[in-house]
């Protein structure tokens, strides 16, 4: 699994957990943005890449996708930020479970999950996950500060040497879902 696949489906893993909570159930449906960071080994390497990869651009080029990154809020200098925007439809909040989320995920890396403990404000999740072509990835999650309009993740990642630690924050942005990305 490459660096940009492993990261994508931690951040999928993040927003399924959070699905699985119950204190999450109370989320307004529609327009949400998740701001991520990321720290571990795979990381530096990649932001070191990326680095070498824009320097190497031509002025115009270089400028255009410091542009993009400022406007999407990621950067190359400093901890590594991401942030997506995702829908939550009334039938997504309904579902019980975080199947609907978890499908990409499990087709590519076959993940488990388990509520630890849970409470209105706070859920804690541990999940494993087994590479189809080999490995193994345990994930310990903490969902905090939960509400309505916003919540918050911690992650810890360990696995066949890209251990990662991921902190997110997400909020709703509105009712329609225009916009996500």
């Amino acid at each position: 699994m490459t660096f940009g696949k492993l990261l994508s489906s931690l951040v999928l893993l993040s927003i399924a957990c959070a699905a699985d909570a119950q204190g999450l159930k109370q989320r307004k449906p529609g327009l949400w943005e998740l701001q991520y960071t990321a720290e571990g080994p795979a990381m530096q390497a990649e932001q070191e890449r990326f680095r070498n990869e824009l320097a190497s651009m031509p002025p115009e080029k270089r400028a255009r996708v410091e542009a993009l990154m400022k406007q999407r809020g990621t950067g190359p200098g400093g901890a590594p930020v991401g942030q997506m925007r995702f829908c939550l439809t009334p039938e997504d909040l309904a579902e019980q479970s975080s199947s609907g989320y978890l499908k990409g995920l499990n087709d590519e890396s076959n993940c488990k999950s388990k509520i630890l403990s849970e409470s209105v404000s706070e859920v804690r999740i541990h999940a494993t996950c087994r590479n189809p072509k080999g490995g193994t990835r345990e994930v310990d999650t903490r969902v905090y500060d939960i509400s309505a309009d916003h919540y918050a993740v911690d992650m810890t990642s360990r696995g066949t040497g890209n251990d990662m630690h991921m902190q997110q924050k997400a909020r709703w942005i509105g009712g329609d879902c225009k916009g996500a990305f």
